[in-house]
């Protein structure tokens, strides 16, 4: 069976065989490959009977939208160019003989622009999306693709995929791209559900790099409430600078953040709805920025609300933060002159 054999029909899963390239051109060979369940159908080709995705569709893509979830509104505008992650299914293939030898994929890699030994790299990937041993350029073609599904396609099956990929590439630009497409695909799809979910899923401190600014969208939108350790990673953004004490004692910082805002407000966390209002948030100070990584769209520049640099949410999270430096330090010290006393 040819590797693109089985995306002729979704056939049932219990049906599917292994997937395997057929050497088109003298100078190609490879292994058999099977494509990994979660990503079977969310690859797009560019010929052949699989062809799923035509210029024409690409072109028509270049439309402007203003999208909301009825608190904040973003607007944004989708350009148009060849989609990266697109396989053409007779472009050689050849297994390398020495993967190591093989350079790695450019920045903004395209499956066209790969080399044969590349292309085999990339294919064996495609059996394991959440091998973290293969160059992450390999996995941002397969991103671009995924990208595209949250634009027009399986938007369900690619948010859940991007999650899990987010999960195990560490890779900070990787992390960045696709945690602002997530959260901004989410709203403008009216999928307001999946942005909980998303939020739900960073378990791993490398998963929040991402647009903080974004972050605090997303909960003030679905009512998540800004937790310690929130504020202790976002603590630049709330012009805070002496970090010494959140890298080096982010426990004992933790705790004295607590008590110092439940001291406060009763509870240990920040209720954002305290600092913004429905009537007033669209009148923030807005920012347009690009957001997908796919190159086929690169060009679209989505404005949204710098809610982060609302002063009196930055003014009173700064005393916080401070008043929480200054406990640790004295606890710390505490704790020093106790150990020096018992050891006399």
């Amino acid at each position: 069976m040819g590797l693109f054999d089985a995306f002729k029909t979704k056939k049932p899963e219990s049906e599917i065989k292994d997937i395997a390239v057929k050497p088109q051109l003298p100078d190609t060979y490879i292994d058999k490959f099977k494509i990994h369940d979660d990503i079977k159908y969310l690859l797009w080709f560019g010929d052949g009977p699989y062809k799923n995705l035509t210029r024409e569709e690409m072109d028509s893509e270049g439309n402007c939208y203003s999208v909301g979830n009825g608190k904040i509104r973003i607007s944004f505008s989708i350009g148009h160019d060849v989609e990266p992650s697109l396989i053409f299914i007779n472009m050689p293939v050849k297994q390398p003989v020495d993967e190591q030898l093989i350079p790695r994929p450019p920045y903004y890699p395209q499956y066209v622009g790969l080399t044969p030994e590349q292309r085999w790299i990339y294919l064996k990937l495609l059996t394991d999306p959440y091998n973290t041993k293969i160059d992450i350029g390999y996995v941002f073609i397969l991103y671009y693709g995924l990208e595209r599904h949250l634009l027009k396609g399986d938007f369900d099956s690619a948010f859940k995929v991007i999650m899990k990929l987010r999960d195990v590439h560490k890779n900070s630009s990787f992390q960045g791209y696709s945690g602002n497409a997530l959260i901004l695909s989410a709203l403008w799809k009216g999928k307001g559900e999946y942005i909980p979910m998303f939020i739900n899923s960073l378990n791993n401190e490398y998963e929040y790099n991402f647009s903080e600014n974004l972050l605090l969208m997303s909960y003030y939108s679905f009512n998540v409430p800004l937790l310690p350790r929130d504020i202790m990673r976002m603590a630049k953004s709330f012009d805070f600078t002496n970090m010494n004490y959140i890298k080096k004692n982010p426990d004992v910082f933790e705790n004295n953040l607590t008590r110092i805002i439940n001291n406060e407000n009763n509870t240990d966390h920040i209720d954002l709805k305290k600092y913004f209002t429905e009537s007033e948030i669209n009148n923030f100070k807005r920012m347009d920025c690009t957001i997908y990584a796919n190159t086929s769209f690169i060009k679209n520049k989505i404005s949204i609300p710098l809610l982060i640099n609302n002063m009196m949410l930055k003014t009173d999270i700064n005393r916080f933060l401070t008043a929480a430096h200054e406990a640790t330090k004295k606890e710390l010290a505490g704790s020093r002159k106790k150990k020096r006393d018992s050891e006399t």
